[in-house]
């Protein structure tokens, strides 16, 4: 097993990473000083892997399990009151903690009931996706959604732990596995070279090998942890890691999240900003070019999609980022180069959407 140390929130904690991760000796501590142990599982991961989470729970103490759909949305304030009633109703106190096992869905509002309830309590992430492993699971953001846009609501609340183990990566279909491929091509685009050169020696196949998967989880985490531990509240540098998420988000809150998975939506927002990039002078053809090959290797954002351009915008204009009535944007000068803050202005981004 490899780990990765996140230092943000005043804390340092780690990433454990590998096969058979899920029985390492970091947990059962944590859960031994809480005063009761919540987990928040994803229905659909109970059903493929109920033995091996009966395993997590029966090293816990006092362990309630709080089943979850894991659909975009049920990750929403109203879900949220129903959970902090469930676990108030289950005597949880302000020395719990709460275990999100499922992926970025589940990660994220768990993550937020543990920030809200009782004005934040402990916390331990379980990712059992790719995209849960290498982005949501990391970094302490924490979100729900509500009608105008995805994680409109939430707040930075840092785990004391986060296991990712590669074995529940197995039953994973490729379809649900390209969602963290978009972000570690992210990854790889804004600035680990390392990655970038594990993703153009292998392909969708080979890439699925449990030695490659490792490294590239390790690779990927370790990235954001980097960035992370420079700007955990993304005052800064951290918007670097919105690349591809600007136009990526308005897609996903236009679509009501329906019909599209997060990883197509980055997928597409990258190729969208690259071509932003390319118009405005900030990265050469060539390396563009480079950048969409590797999108197109791995599948992502393959077929033309005919989107509602002012519908996209229109959802656009809730982005955090922006400000002083302007749409703000994490863009390359070249690969590993991201610059962020970046105006984009109303009329470019129409033409580049109507493209996309």
């Amino acid at each position: 097993m490899r780990r990765v140390d996140v230092t943000a929130g005043g804390r340092t904690y780690g990433v454990v990473i590998g096969s058979g991760a899920l029985g390492c000796d970091e947990f059962p501590p944590l859960s031994a000083r809480a005063d009761g142990t919540g987990f928040i599982v994803s229905r659909r991961v109970m059903e493929l892997q109920g033995i091996r989470i009966a395993g997590l729970v029966e090293r816990s103490v006092s362990p309630h399990i709080f089943p979850m759909d894991d659909g975009e949305d049920q990750k929403s304030y109203h879900h949220a009151e129903e959970y902090f009633n469930l676990l108030l109703k289950s005597g949880f106190s302000r020395k719990s903690l709460l275990v999100g096992v499922g992926g970025g869905v589940v990660g994220d509002f768990t993550g937020y009931c543990a920030a809200g309830y009782m004005r934040g309590i402990g916390l331990v992430h379980i990712p059992t996706t790719l995209l849960a492993m290498v982005d949501s699971s990391i970094g302490g953001k924490t979100a729900v959604n509500i009608e105008a846009g995805k994680n409109i609501v939430g707040a930075f609340h840092q785990p004391a732990l986060v296991i990712a183990d590669v074995d529940f990566l197995r039953t994973l279909p490729w379809e649900e596995m390209k969602n963290g491929m978009a972000e570690t091509v992210k990854h790889a685009f804004i600035g680990e070279g390392r990655l970038l050169d594990l993703l153009r020696s292998h392909d969708p196949t080979t890439v699925r090998g449990a030695d490659v998967m490792e490294e590239l989880i390790y690779l990927s985490a370790g990235f954001k942890a980097s960035v992370v531990g420079k700007d955990e509240r993304e005052s800064g540098l951290r918007a670097i890691l919105n690349f591809g998420h600007t136009v990526g988000h308005a897609i996903e809150s236009f679509l009501n999240f329906r019909g599209i998975s997060h990883g197509e939506a980055v997928a597409r927002g990258m190729k969208a900003e690259l071509e932003i990039s390319r118009r405005l002078g900030l990265i050469k053809g060539d390396e563009a070019a480079l950048c969409r090959e590797i999108v197109s290797r791995y599948g992502l954002a393959e077929e033309e999609m005919r989107l509602d351009v002012e519908g996209v915008l229109e959802h656009m204009k809730f982005d955090k980022k922006n400000y002083g009535g302007s749409l703000r944007f994490a863009l390359l000068r070249g690969i590993g180069d991201p610059v962020f803050d970046q105006e984009v202005k109303p009329g470019l981004l129409r033409e580049v959407l109507q493209i996309l």
